[in-house]
């Protein structure tokens, strides 16, 4: 809908529920599935076209096996209660004419999501078979480590047991999983997940008339959802801490457990685009005609500058003492002590290659057996570095007579050679690369001419 208040304000508004297709793309692992494999002569075909398998293919098991298919094993499956993401869309804007060509526009927009799956765009695997955090307490019982101590396997000696049928023993925490005759029992794509999005631009508009033009547009936002299992190219997270927060019919089924900000949130983005057209040549204010067109006639500058806060940043790590057998383990915070190595990474790498932590060390410290560490899902207020850039475009016009035109067009991108980097190298406390930036994720500067005539 849109309302004008005056000749020189008009304002919008808009409202959209939508229904997303399911986040499910071609998957090998759940169902049966089987692998004949054929070894040729390296000299000479041993089958042919019309008989390739000539002793046949290797029979899929089916469920023949019943529920003890894949014992021993771990096995994958898609969550048969899922239902399909919805989206609700809002929007309000005001933009006001101002004198010079000149707009200006507020807007507000936000998104509410539900029925997500908690992978977003990966399956978002639960472990269903974790053993319960109640029994945490038996990592320590007298000295001894309870949970992993060996006892005697009730499935020793069936046949139907797949490996376990050859183990005396067993460790106990295996037992004391939900499904004891099963590995892991992965469920994927299940639909608990949610997300709020939220944000205000502030945009300037200029008609490019006259000698220049362009738009500038700021936006603060701020995206929350629980999705454990998204994933960024720019920043990681280690995912869900306890599955049991996150099985609906577990005693302790809470999936706001894991809601906060989104590993995708990156509330500041800054963007502009000037256009600016040189005063000079023919159909400008000066040096009109002859020499002074011909050489300072025609020139275009634009830009398109980009500044956007980098996204959040989570830490595991390396040793998970936890015993759960599923469950994720997070690093202790040091209190007192700064997560982000102070000053921009940037210039301590330009002079310093070596000189690459983005992450402390000393800010964390391994959290024990028999507890889940109290760092959080995505670390408070450490964002991974800024990604600025700045693209230019330099535009020449040739007027050769007539309707014939000519154009000389020099572009160099990444102007000021500013790196954006991929995900650190590691954000395992206690591995050697935790809190390292190693890879570049954009180009460096580059540039190229090209040249066009037309008539």
């Amino acid at each position: 809908m849109a309302y004008s208040v005056n000749d020189k304000t008009v304002v919008r508004g808009g409202y959209g529920l939508f229904w997303a297709p399911w986040q499910a793309g071609i998957q090998s692992t759940p169902g049966y599935a089987q692998t004949t494999t054929l070894q040729q002569d390296i000299l000479r075909p041993i089958t042919t076209i019309d008989n390739p398998f000539p002793n046949g293919l290797t029979p899929i098991s089916g469920n023949a096996s019943g529920m003890l298919t894949g014992v021993s094993s771990s096995i994958t499956f898609i969550d048969q209660n899922r239902t399909a993401p919805k989206v609700h869309q809002y929007s309000m804007d005001m933009q006001r004419q101002l004198p010079g060509n000149m707009s200006i526009g507020v807007t507000y927009m936000g998104a509410t999501a539900r029925d997500l799956t908690f992978g977003g765009t990966g399956t978002g695997a639960i472990n269903i078979n974790q053993v319960d955090p109640r029994y945490l307490g038996l990592n320590n019982v007298g000295g001894v480590n309870a949970l992993t101590q060996q006892v005697p396997n009730p499935f020793f000696g069936n046949p139907a047991a797949g490996g376990f049928a050859t183990r005396p023993t067993l460790p106990r925490n295996q037992l004391l999983r939900p499904f004891p005759q099963f590995d892991s029992v992965n469920m994927i794509y299940s639909t608990n997940g949610k997300s709020q999005y939220h944000a205000g631009v502030i945009s300037i508009n200029k008609r490019a008339i006259g000698w220049w033009g362009g738009r500038v547009s700021y936006t603060y936002s701020r995206l929350n959802d629980n999705q454990f299992g998204q994933g960024n190219y720019y920043s990681s997270a280690p995912g869900v801490l306890d599955n049991y927060k996150v099985i609906p019919w577990s005693d302790s089924f809470d999936p706001d457990a894991e809601y906060g900000r989104s590993l995708l949130d990156s509330p500041h983005k800054l963007v502009a685009s000037p256009i600016i057209r040189l005063p000079f040549g023919a159909g400008q204010r000066w040096l009109t005609s002859g020499l002074g067109n011909a050489l300072v006639g025609g020139w275009t500058v634009s830009f398109v500058i980009q500044m956007q806060s980098g996204f959040p940043i989570g830490v595991s790590q390396t040793v998970n003492n936890n015993n759960l057998l599923g469950a994720g383990q997070r690093p202790n915070l040091v209190p007192g002590v700064e997560i982000q190595v102070p000053g921009s990474i940037t210039d301590r790498l330009r002079n310093n290659p070596n000189d690459d932590r983005y992450l402390n060390p000393e800010a964390f410290s391994q959290a024990p057996a028999g507890t889940f560490g109290n760092a959080p899902r995505l670390l408070d207020g450490v964002y991974s570095p800024w990604r600025n850039s700045t693209d230019m475009g330099i535009n020449k016009d040739f007027g050769l007579g007539g309707n014939r035109r000519a154009t000389l067009r020099l572009e160099v991108i990444n102007v000021f050679d500013n790196p954006w980097y991929v995900a650190l190298q590691s954000v395992a406390q206690g591995n050697t690369n935790f809190g390292r930036v190693n890879a570049q994720a954009n180009y460096s500067r580059t540039m190229q001419v090209t040249g066009r005539f037309s008539f």
